[in-house]
C-alpha cells in the first residue's frame, strides 16, 4: 500500500525559512490554531523548500511537476525509517534526503559513475594528485585543495591536469599536464586494493538486478583503469551488462557533455529518458540532465563543491545508497 505522505525539501537558505515562517504565522491568525501532521517521528518534519527546478524548468521525464514542493508517495515502512548520516558532520551536507518528484520513476536501465559514485575513490585521488606534485612543491604553492580537487571531479584527465597545475604555479616547460597525468596513473593502483565500495552500492546494485533493470558503469575514466579498480570488486563487475569508459571512440566530449551516458544508453538498447543516473559531482549532474536523464545526486561532503545548491536540478539528493528506496522507481 502506498503513503500519501510527502517528504518535503530542506530549507536551503535563512530567507526561504523566514519566509515559511511567515506563511505558518499567516495561516495560524486566519485558523486560529496550528496544525501539526502527528503521523510521522519528529525527525521526519516536513521542512519546505523551494523547487530547484522551476530555474529553467528542468523536468523528471516521468513528471510534469515543476511547483514550489516536489511530493513522492512512499511505503508506511520507508517513511518510517530513520535517516542515515554520515559519521563524521564534516563528510555531510544533508541532515535527511531531498525527494524531488510527485510519483516513481519509470525507469528501464541505471547507469553508474564510477569514481566516488560507486567505488571511494577521491581519498587515494587526492593523496596521489600531491604525491606527484611533491618534488615540485618548492615555493609551497603545488598543492592541490579540496576546493580545486572539487572542480575535477568527474572530467577527463586531459581536462583537468593543464588546469591543477596553472593554479599550482607549475609552468608545462617543468611538468607538461600529459606527464602529470601520466605520473599520477601511475601512482594509483597503489590505493586500488583497499579502496572500499561506497556504503550501500553492492546491494543497491543487486536489489536493481533483481528487480529486472540493466545496470551499467559509465565512468569518464578510461578502460585500463576502471579493470585495475574494479578488478578487486569482481561481484560488482559481474552485476554490470555494460561498462562504458570515458575513453571510448564514441565520446566525444567528456562531462558535463552527455556524451558518456548517451553512449551507454545505446549500448544497452534503452532511451535515454528511460535511464536514472547515480552521480557525485556537479558535472555528472549537468551531463545527466543535458542527456534527458533523471538524476540521484550524492555529493562528496569532503569538497566545498558539495554545497546542496550545486545539484539543484537532481531528482534524488541523498547522503549515500543506502538511503535510496527501491520504491522511488518502477521497472517500465
Amino acid at each position: 500500500t502506498m503513503s500519501s505522505v510527502p517528504l518535503y525539501r530542506r530549507a536551503s537558505s535563512s530567507s526561504r525559512q523566514l519566509a515559511a515562517i511567515g506563511l505558518a504565522l499567516a495561516a495560524l491568525a486566519l485558523v486560529g490554531v496550528c496544525t501539526v501532521g502527528t503521523s510521522r517521528p519528529a525527525g521526519l518534519q516536513a521542512a519546505v523548500r523551494p523547487s530547484a527546478r522551476t530555474a529553467g524548468a528542468v523536468r523528471c521525464p516521468t513528471s510534469s511537476h515543476v511547483g514550489a514542493v516536489a511530493r513522492m508517495p512512499f511505503a508506511a515502512n520507508t517513511m518510517r525509517t530513520a535517516t542515515a548520516v554520515r559519521a563524521e558532520a564534516q563528510t555531510s551536507i544533508l541532515r535527511e534526503p531531498e525527494i524531488r518528484v510527485d510519483s516513481p520513476l519509470k525507469i528501464e536501465a541505471v547507469l553508474f559513475d564510477l569514481d566516488g559514485t560507486l567505488l571511494d575513490f577521491e581519498g587515494g585521488s587526492h593523496d596521489a594528485l600531491n604525491k606527484v606534485l611533491e618534488p615540485y612543491n618548492s615555493t609551497g604553492k603545488a598543492k592541490l585543495t579540496w576546493e580545486m580537487h572539487g572542480t575535477i571531479v568527474g572530467r577527463r584527465a586531459s581536462e583537468w591536469s593543464s588546469e591543477i597545475l596553472e593554479q599550482c604555479g607549475i609552468t608545462p616547460d617543468v611538468l607538461a599536464p600529459e606527464k602529470y597525468v601520466e605520473m599520477y596513473l601511475e601512482k594509483m593502483p597503489e590505493y586500488y586494493p583497499s579502496m572500499p565500495l561506497m556504503p550501500g552500492a553492492l546491494n543497491l546494485v543487486k536489489s536493481l538486478k533483481a528487480a529486472g533493470y540493466k545496470v551499467a558503469v559509465a565512468s569518464s575514466s578510461e578502460k585500463i583503469s576502471i579493470e585495475k579498480k574494479l578488478k578487486f570488486h569482481p561481484e560488482l563487475l559481474q552485476l554490470m551488462d555494460i561498462v562504458q569508459p570515458g575513453d571510448d571512440p564514441d565520446i566525444k566530449a567528456g562531462k558535463p557533455a552527455p556524451d558518456i551516458f548517451l553512449a551507454a544508453a545505446k549500448k544497452l538498447g534503452v532511451k535515454p529518458e528511460n535511464c536514472l543516473v547515480f552521480e557525485d559531482s556537479p558535472f555528472g549532474l549537468m551531463g545527466a540532465k543535458a542527456g534527458n536523464m533523471a538524476c540521484v545526486a550524492i555529493p562528496d561532503g569532503r569538497m566545498p563543491i558539495a554545497d546542496s545548491s550545486r545539484f539543484g536540478t537532481a531528482d534524488f539528493l541523498l547522503n549515500s545508497m543506502e538511503e535510496f528506496k527501491m520504491d522511488y522507481i518502477e521497472k517500465i
